[in-house]
């Protein structure tokens, strides 16, 4: 495609699309160009318009970089033809444009032929939206194919097959400026990344309306089943209707739960550690201070700990107390907690009726009165003391009078002060009650005399759960819902049996002198005859299928007050991981779990959400997946390979490799090995290879976690570099010793293809090899490895044999961002960016506002602008600057810089010229050049190597340098013989090379 409007703009637009075609992108069509342009530059309006000087500027910065890119042809570079000419014509044509005021035939430039600042900056950055667009295509194609079943190839086909159909076969659909079309569309299979990434052009539009109609309705074709039988949905019992409670020995006191599936075992284990502390020392306190006052009492020596030690103690125990405390109040007196306390003694378990501690609740309340009024009585001395040396000459007896009845008032403050700690842990004992055990006050169920009696009735406890877990799953054996099921003959005899014993049982409770009422386990089994499912005040229903994890919670009906209209149940869908499911249901409030996680607000649930309303619709049901033939929801989860794309390729590859070793097994009559259980994991992490390109490959958590279950991990990457593009899958196990193997070798399953010339000669190169490496090295796996278990270990058939379910449940701690926030990232990106423009812009401190800066040279990650350079480092501060440090803003300092680098590292002169607009240029000395001025061959090359350049970027004019601060620093270390530190400014930078943050979102 050529603008005749703008030729440099046009230069940009050519120039993208081979920048496209290295990132391994070229299933792309010009009108989705023209899309990006249109849609890009809505974004950046405002952005400033650049000046003359700075278009030409940019325009020279971009003619140097294209040139010295040895991946474009020089027809594609330098071709002369109206229609279609080269990139770099185009720029000719844009400079001659600019300086004249004139195009091509001598007519005046009009306002449509300028550049403005936000065509600039969107033709820069074309290439990132261009790419995510290719990236959401291939999405929809494999989701298109699976649903389908046929190849990502003939997704694609059909895909072209629309995009070129004349105008007059299609409906003229227009770009949506604002979203609106990417806001409401609803694919099922589609995430929100695919969603905010899509094109909006008229044409991708209009295809992808017809081949979704064409999906949706294969999809209804399919057979299918509900996501949820009636097994997997529980029914919540409402608050107080056989709710149990968490009681004795080890029980945390919460309703909602029994004690041998108490959540809460950790706080229960240090609240019976603090509490068996701080009795012990008030026992040891009350024994010590028991024989301190029979010795004031009778005269006798004091014996025993020292004041200090006993205050210490005092100290520990009121420590232990006051945790024992905590921990109690934090089980059980929340406010989602029905559990008494008593408003006397402020203690848990009985109400104030029956508190044990009346007499001493009054004794506490008396000590506390003493050590006030002895504290009164100490500040009143104290003052009096202060008021007699106010007055300067004073009677010293008096003061020595008040000193030691102050002294005195503070022992007996401080004594009555232990001994009122000492009523507050004797208060706490006194309340403890043996819950669980014969109820009375003063002991715990483990300090009960009749504990074998009671252990009897807690094991008795037990038994009907069994009997009733039991009944359950029988009925789900029968295929009934085990709530509603009706109980078998055997079922009745159970139940007869286990009511005999709780009379035998309850007996011998009264002859041992304790109330059945309080440990009778005639109840334990409801006359519903229903397991004790969780208890929820708000939640009716929940159901969940572990397979694909979706999660239905059915909230319960209820009045509204404001009008008294019964408001009906209603349903909402999620997903869910099983573990976490699990955690759910075991909480000790179902409701509080609920709210906190899926029912959170400020999209703090996205985790928990399908992508769209499609999705919750199709997730809702099952269907035979004409791709894999098993039963799975057909949502973006379902992620079965797919022929042609690169997880079917990878999988169809292994599949014919083993054919053959299979059918020489049967002949030679032997039993095919069975093949081991193989997980396919996503690339989902990212790493650069400094600035020389970047990775993303499978998260090594997942790695570990199939390794560990004993599966192979097919591991997949996606890496790009600056003159090739790597994709496929590396083959990860663990050997006999447990060490983890990686094997990039295609006999052992990999399957990782490069685009540069030695792998198509070699089938290897070194970027599959860094790949590997680089892999190997986060997974802490041995590299390169041979012998994978899919060498000899055959495939099962393309379609199970048997009826399967698909596993697509999300892992646990899955992650994941709302449309609506990617959105919203995006945007507050572009709005920081933009802000960042105009501030450069008013601070005119000579950057180039419009490119991608300068990078660090080993991360390459964009940095501050450089100012200075030395052989010590690049500095950002001008006033850093030292002796021998050269300012990359002063032209003849950069310019003497490099003449002396050159001439250390090859021995000889080489001529460095400025221009006018700040360029300079290396080239060789004049005396040393051709007839035509040009440099030698053998110069070229002495040149090249000096700077560590390909032969391709030195021409025979030399080597160019564009006046931005970060190519004068890389070109001085270059100079001096060293690895750059910074690379220079990218007028238009690669996708991947793009320094905006939002890109990445």
């Amino acid at each position: 495609m050529v603008c005749r409007e703008n030729k440099g703009r046009s230069a940009v637009i050519g120039y993208q699309k081979h920048l496209l075609k290295q990132l391994g992108y070229k299933d792309y069509d010009d009108f989705e160009l023209q899309s990006g342009i249109h849609e890009f530059g809505h974004q950046y309006e405002g952005f400033p318009k650049p000046t003359k000087k700075e278009q030409i500027a940019f325009l020279n910065g971009l003619k140097q970089q294209i040139e010295s890119d040895p991946l474009i042809s020089q027809a594609d570079k330098y071709r002369e033809n109206d229609r279609q000419p080269g990139i770099i014509t185009r720029i000719d044509q844009e400079l001659s444009r600019l300086k004249t005021g004139k195009d091509e035939h001598g007519r005046p430039l009009q306002s449509k032929h300028r550049m403005r600042g936000q065509d600039l900056a969107a033709m820069q950055r074309m290439g990132v939206l261009l790419k995510r667009n290719q990236e959401a295509k291939d999405g929809y194609f494999d989701t298109y194919a699976r649903t389908m079943g046929v190849s990502a190839a003939s997704a694609r086909a059909r895909w072209k097959g629309l995009v070129r159909r004349q105008k007059s076969e299609r409906e003229n659909t227009r770009i949506s400026l604002q979203d609106s079309w990417r806001d409401q569309l609803a694919v099922s299979g589609f995430t929100a990344r695919q969603q905010s990434d899509i094109g909006q052009s008229n044409v991708s539009r209009e295809a992808m309306r017809i081949m979704e109609e064409e999906r949706r309705a294969k999809l209804a074709s399919l057979p299918t089943r509900p996501a949820l039988t009636s097994a997997q949905r529980v029914r919540m019992a409402e608050p107080g209707s056989g709710s149990v409670q968490c009681i004795g020995d080890g029980g945390c006191g919460q309703f909602g739960h029994e004690r041998d599936k108490c959540p809460n075992k950790t706080l229960v284990s240090e609240r019976d550690q603090s509490r068996a502390r701080w009795k012990q020392l008030d026992k040891e306190i009350r024994g010590y201070q028991a024989s301190a006052d029979e010795a004031l009492r009778n005269g006798w020596a004091m014996g025993g700990p020292n004041p200090q030690a006993m205050a210490n103690m005092r100290k520990e125990r009121d420590l232990a107390l006051r945790h024992d405390r905590q921990v109690t109040d934090s089980l059980v007196g929340g406010i989602s907690q029905t559990t008494i306390k008593c408003e006397l003694c402020a203690q848990f378990g009985h109400l104030e009726g029956v508190c044990p501690n009346l007499r001493r609740v009054e004794e506490l309340e008396d000590l506390r009165q003493q050590v006030n009024d002895h504290h009164k009585t100490m500040d009143g001395h104290y003052t009096r003391m202060d008021e007699i040396e106010a007055q300067g000459s004073y009677d010293e007896e008096e003061f020595e009078k008040h000193h030691s009845l102050a002294g005195q008032a503070r022992f007996d403050r401080d004594r009555h002060a232990d001994l009122f700690r000492d009523k507050q842990a004797e208060i706490a004992r006194e309340a403890l009650q043996c819950i669980g055990g014969c109820g009375q006050f003063g002991h715990t169920r483990e300090e009960c005399p009749n504990g074998a009696l009671l252990d009897e009735v807690a094991e008795h406890g037990r038994e009907a759960d069994r009997i009733r877990d039991g009944i359950r799953h029988r009925a789900q054996l029968r295929g009934q819902n085990p709530d509603t099921a009706e109980l078998t003959a055997d079922d009745h005899a159970r139940y007869d049996d286990w009511y005999a014993k709780s009379i035998d049982i309850d007996k011998r409770l009264l002859d041992a002198g304790i109330d059945p009422a309080q440990v009778s386990t005639a109840n334990a089994l409801s006359k519903e005859r229903k397991a004790a499912g969780p208890v929820s005040a708000r939640i009716q229903e929940v159901g969940y299928n572990p397979d694909t994890g979706y999660l239905e919670v059915t909230t319960r009906p209820y009045t509204r007050k404001s009008d008294g209209m019964v408001m009906p149940a209603k349903t909402y869908a999620y997903r869910m991981s099983p573990s976490e499911h699990e955690r759910m249901m075991a909480a000790s409030s179902l409701t509080s779990y609920v709210s906190q996680s899926v029912w959170a607000k400020k999209d703090a649930n996205a985790a928990y959400r399908w992508e769209n309303t499609a999705e919750a619709a199709e997730a809702s049901v099952q269907r035979k997946c004409p791709t894999c033939g098993q039963w799975a929801s057909m949502t973006s989860a379902h992620t079965c390979p797919v022929s042609g794309s690169r997880a079917g390729q990878d999988d169809n590859a292994r599949r014919a490799r083993i054919k053959a070793e299979k059918q020489a097994a049967r002949a030679a009559g032997r039993p095919a090995q069975m093949p081991p259980a193989m997980a396919t994991i996503p690339p989902t992490t990212a790493l650069r290879f400094g600035n020389n390109g970047s990775l993303v490959y499978a998260d090594g958590r997942r790695i570990d976690a199939e390794l560990s279950s004993g599966k192979v991990a097919a591991a997949q990457a996606r890496a790009t570099f600056l003159d090739a593009s790597v994709t496929g899958q590396a083959i990860t196990w663990n050997d006999a010793d447990g060490q983890t193997q990686l094997s990039t070798d295609r006999e052992d399953g990999a399957t990782l293809e490069c685009t540069c010339r030695a792998f198509r000669k070699n089938h290897t190169c070194r970027h599959t090899q860094l790949v590997g490496m680089a892999m190997a090295k986060r997974y802490g796996a041995d590299h390169p490895a041979v012998g994978s278990p899919l060498r000899s270990a055959p495939l099962p058939a393309p379609k199970p044999e048997r009826e399967q379910t698909a596993k697509d449940a999300p892992e646990p701690g899955f992650q994941r961002m709302t449309y609506t926030q990617i959105r919203e990232r995006r945007r507050e990106a572009q709005i920081k960016e933009r802000q960042g423009v105009s501030a450069a812009a008013a601070a005119n401190d000579g950057r180039w506002m419009y490119a991608a800066g300068a990078v660090d040279g080993q991360t390459g990650k964009p940095v501050k602008r450089p100012r200075t350079w030395s052989a010590e480092g690049v500095g950002t501060d001008p006033d850093d600057a030292t002796r021998g440090s050269i300012r990359l803003d002063e032209e003849k300092a950069v310019q003497e810089g490099l003449r002396a680098g050159l001439r250390a590292t090859t021995g000889k002169h080489w001529s460095v010229t400025r221009k006018p607009d700040g360029w300079l240029h290396i080239t060789t000395a004049l005396q040393r050049r051709t007839g035509n001025r040009e440099i030698t061959t053998a110069e070229r090359r002495e040149l090249a190597d000096a700077l560590k350049l390909p032969i391709s970027q030195v021409s025979s004019q030399g080597v160019p340098v564009p006046p931005g601060n970060g190519w004068r620093a890389e070109m001085l270390d270059r100079a001096a013989g060293r690895r750059p530190r910074i690379f220079g400014e990218r007028f238009v930078a690669r996708a991947d090379q793009r320094p905006e943050i939002y890109h990445n979102i």
